[in-house]
């Protein structure tokens, strides 16, 4: 990818439009335009790149973890559920900045391809309330190998697409 260069991630959030998501969506592209990488919100498929699914579900399955936010398959490298009762309650007063940090992490959980944490910033394992505080006026970083690794990860993941398309022809 040349210098300066943004790499295109095609993104489909499955719900209605409300303000909230309309506000997380536009913060998630601005944190990952930081890295590079442009999120193309819409429902379909972008080339041969599968597009990565945000399903937010109102309320959260009894067999999620308390505290859990959402989840990811980074292996199966399409689905995201955010459990949006709980991202709602969290500060709902803020509630897009915290559904953007949400979004960016579990959507770089799926762009690496595993379920790797940070010890700072947006992949931290799990945001304090200084986390939560400082998302309201700047959001949360990605740190030198998380932005390292979504890049190796997009790299593996246009590898996949090229293999597959030259399959079915």
């Amino acid at each position: 990818c040349a210098a300066g260069e943004q790499r295109k991630v095609t993104v489909c959030m499955d719900t209605t439009p409300t303000s909230e998501v309309v506000r997380a969506e536009a913060q998630a592209s601005q944190m990952f335009a930081a890295i590079g990488v442009k999120l193309d919100w819409r429902c379909s498929k972008s080339g041969s790149q599968e597009a990565i699914v945000i399903s937010l579900v109102a309320h959260a399955p009894e067999n999620r973890k308390p505290g859990e936010l959402a989840y990811a398959l980074p292996y199966e490298g399409t689905h995201i559920v955010i459990l949006y009762d709980r991202v709602s309650k969290i500060m709902p007063n803020q509630v897009h900045a915290v559904l953007a940090h949400v979004v960016v992490h579990e959507v770089t959980h799926i762009l690496q391809g595993f379920p790797r944490h940070s010890e700072t910033g947006v992949m931290k394992a799990q945001w304090d309330s200084s986390d939560f505080s400082q998302m309201t006026w700047k959001p949360l970083r990605f740190t030198a190998d998380d932005a390292d690794l979504i890049q190796r990860g997009l790299d593996a993941r246009e590898a996949r697409s090229l293999v597959a398309s030259n399959h079915v022809q």
